[in-house]
């Protein structure tokens, strides 16, 4: 059964868990998050200056590890749950954060040179809309990169497994949790999301796997403007 991305119950769901956020990811994670996305960004080539926009910023992790990588840059995070924006401005009072709506960025055409979303697509109902505008508002070849789960293997199962026992200890049988398990089956793979990216313009520059597989990475450049 297809689950619901329907976005009012979407910012709902993480409104309700934002001020747990972090540590339950540290308890699914089994603690390699932050680890994993310190190694991802390494991936990146940020100059000094570079304009960049972390999209699905959640409590602000991704802006927090570019900025300790180049200071001197511009970087924004956006999120629509304001719950989260809260949480990410508590947490890095001194970098910038914006609650709005990745189908309706609030920047005008070709804004950043890198663009970060990390476990974000699949929660937008319209993902395609998503996409369209990230490639809107990436400056021609800019570099976007998105991180998310990999392909289905057993150690995907076994990831599958640890976060559901662990977040019914958490929340019990009501677990907002659930759903990550559920979206995650029904997201595309690597390989389906990159040929999503490219219809959209997007030109593959670079594909890693972390954890086993578990979890995918991707750096896209952009490379016309002719917006769709």
């Amino acid at each position: 059964m297809t689950v619901s991305k329907n976005p009012d119950e979407i910012k709902k769901m993480f409104n309700k868990i934002a001020s747990k956020y972090d540590f339950n990811n540290n308890i699914i994670s089994l603690g390699l998050h932050k680890l994993t996305k310190k190694l991802v960004l390494k991936n990146l080539t940020i100059p000094n200056n570079s304009r960049i926009l972390d999209e699905c910023t959640g409590t602000g992790d991704i802006p927090y590890y570019l900025n300790k990588m180049n200071s001197h840059t511009q970087i924004i995070g956006i999120d629509f749950s304001e719950k989260m924006i809260e949480k990410a401005r508590e947490k890095h009072p001194n970098l910038t954060f914006l609650e709005g709506d990745c189908t309706n960025l609030p920047f005008q055409n070709n804004s950043f040179d890198i663009i970060t979303m990390c476990f974000g697509l699949r929660n937008i109902e319209d993902y395609s809309k998503a996409i369209k505008e990230s490639f809107r508002v990436l400056e021609d070849s800019g570099e976007l990169l998105y991180l998310d789960f990999g392909e289905k293997s057993i150690f995907s199962d076994i990831f599958d497994f640890i976060a559901c026992i662990a977040t019914k200890i958490l929340y019990g049988k009501n677990s907002p949790y659930e759903y990550l398990v559920k979206s995650k089956r029904e997201f595309f793979t690597p390989k389906n999301l990159i040929q999503e990216f490219e219809k959209e313009g997007f030109i593959l520059k670079m594909r890693k796997d972390y954890l086993f597989g578990i979890i995918s990475m991707q750096i896209y450049e952009k490379t016309k403007t002719a917006y769709c």
